[in-house]
């Protein structure tokens, strides 16, 4: 494979990969509530430290948004 080729194949994967997801404030709320919900449940509160290995995804927000609702303290990985 020639390294124009090698560049093209790689620009098509890269634009499989990363496709723009929209998300209103209204769903985010939802899914931070859920998300703290979730949190509370396992024992975690206002002061615990939670950990969070994952990738750079609206998720990630999702997570370190639930952690703050509740007032437990994030650190990404």
């Amino acid at each position: 494979m020639s390294a124009i080729m090698y560049w093209i194949w790689l620009l098509k994967k890269g634009s499989e990969i990363v496709s723009p997801i929209i998300v209103t404030y209204d769903e985010l709320l939802r899914d931070v509530c859920r998300f703290a919900n979730v949190l509370k449940g396992l024992g975690i509160k206002r002061g615990d430290r939670v950990a969070i290995y994952m990738s750079v995804t609206v998720e990630l927000v999702t997570v370190m948004l639930a952690c703050a609702r509740i007032g437990a303290i994030h650190s990404v990985i």
